[in-house]
């Protein structure tokens, strides 16, 4: 059996930034201080819980912190929560992917122009939320402004457009804010499928670009899994398969991949 890595894999820059970010606060750290992450730092957990054992607390922006260092996620954070923080006078550090913060200031200008703006993506997810809150209310205008979450399917994103295209409106203003990384994996998984009859995608449940690699590959008809670590494959997916392709998250590190290859290899 075959075993084909895609050609993307590993941390994105976005996420290599927020965790270095975040160790480099931590080496700081002295007795009595506390660091915080305002939400999970990446959407990975046991990356996460690394950083939890190394002192970093994750907070979900409801709590009080009257004191210490506040880092916001990768992902972003809404206004109101990042005024409040700076009221109590807490050391703030931003390490929002540049990606996320160039979508963020595409929509501070929309609304500036007074665009209704629309937003393509998860309406659940940390990035979308801070988006919207950005955006503010929904008003009424034959001006649109239509962007994506920075992790979105790309042909989903075109369909969507599509059908915002149908409906009245006086002038259109559309951008392409997924990430190139997010291209260029989803590119990668796509190619893989050509040739594998099994696909590994690896990565947090709670990860929306890996979500997004793993829908491509069920769409595909391909037999796909996705996966967080090594103990969660099973010996039967691969029975009778001659090639199996791996492809990985962005927030996924490039350890896990190696050591889901190397327990595929024992089978």
């Amino acid at each position: 059996m075959k075993i084909k890595v895609a050609g993307r894999a590993g941390f994105c820059f976005g996420v290599k930034r927020a965790i270095n970010i975040a160790e480099d606060a931590l080496k700081e750290l002295k007795g009595g201080d506390r660091i915080y992450s305002f939400g999970a730092l990446i959407h990975n957990p046991q990356v996460v819980e690394g950083l939890l054992k190394k002192g970093l607390q994750v907070i979900s922006g409801h709590e009080k912190i009257k004191s210490g260092t506040v880092i916001v996620s990768s992902h972003g954070a809404p206004i109101e929560a990042l005024e409040e923080i700076k009221k109590n006078r807490v050391r703030l550090i931003d390490a929002t992917c540049p990606f996320v913060k160039y979508a963020q200031n595409i929509v501070k200008g929309l609304k500036k122009d007074g665009y209704r703006i629309i937003i393509i993506g998860d309406s659940d997810h940390p990035e979308v939320k801070a988006l919207k809150n950005i955006a503010g209310k929904d008003r009424l205008s034959k001006k649109i402004g239509v962007i994506s979450q920075t992790t979105q399917n790309k042909e989903n994103y075109i369909n969507e457009i599509k059908k915002i295209l149908n409906e009245d409106f006086g002038e259109v203003k559309i951008f392409n804010t997924i990430c190139k990384d997010t291209s260029k994996r989803q590119l990668a998984t796509r190619r893989l499928l050509k040739d594998c009859d099994l696909m590994i995608v690896i990565g947090g449940k709670n990860s929306a670009n890996t979500k997004r690699l793993w829908q491509i590959c069920k769409e595909s008809g391909v037999d796909s899994f996705h996966i967080e670590t090594e103990p969660e494959l099973k010996k039967e997916w691969f029975k009778g398969k001659s090639c199996v392709g791996i492809t990985s998250g962005a927030s996924t590190p490039d350890l896990m991949v190696k050591k889901i290859i190397e327990r595929i290899r024992r089978f």
